[in-house]
């Protein structure tokens, strides 16, 4: 065996561990979202605005936790605090998001991510299998349900 041969796969596997943390960015974010950068060395995500038609929904919103075992998809928004599990809009807003619980709690989850320089709303996070714009012509678009994630 080649002496240098172990010392080759610890490169390869440095290597492919960068790689692999560069694409998912902070672990549980959708590895094509392009909110979601890092900026001399801290981890910056933009968060996409609440339209004005959507504002008067924060009025009664509801967050996950609150709506209990109510079965409904779950949207799954980056934001400076981490990834937060969202009910009712695709926007962060503290009155209708927390703490996300994915990958402890299986659950359908679409992703609200920013794509092609437009916001999203996607099902698949590690690879878009479906999107469409948050909002178009003033309407909340809504996905088919995903799969549970």
């Amino acid at each position: 065996m080649n002496a240098r041969f172990p010392a080759l796969c610890l490169i390869w596997f440095s290597a492919t561990t960068a790689v692999t943390a560069a694409q998912a960015v902070d672990g549980a974010t959708a590895p094509y979202n392009e909110a979601v950068k890092i900026v001399d060395g801290k981890r910056v995500v933009e968060v996409a605005p609440v339209p004005e038609v959507l504002k008067h929904m924060l009025v009664t919103g509801r967050t996950p936790d609150e709506l209990g075992k109510i079965n409904y998809v779950l949207t799954e928004v980056e934001t400076p605090m981490g990834l937060m599990d969202c009910a009712d809009l695709p926007y962060y807003h503290p009155k209708v998001c927390n703490p996300t619980n994915f990958g402890k709690v299986k659950k359908q989850r679409e992703w609200a991510v920013k794509l092609g320089g437009r916001w999203q709303l996607c099902i698949g996070r590690l690879k878009p299998i479906q999107c469409i714009p948050l909002v178009q012509d003033g309407v909340l678009r809504a996905l088919p349900a995903p799969d549970a994630e």
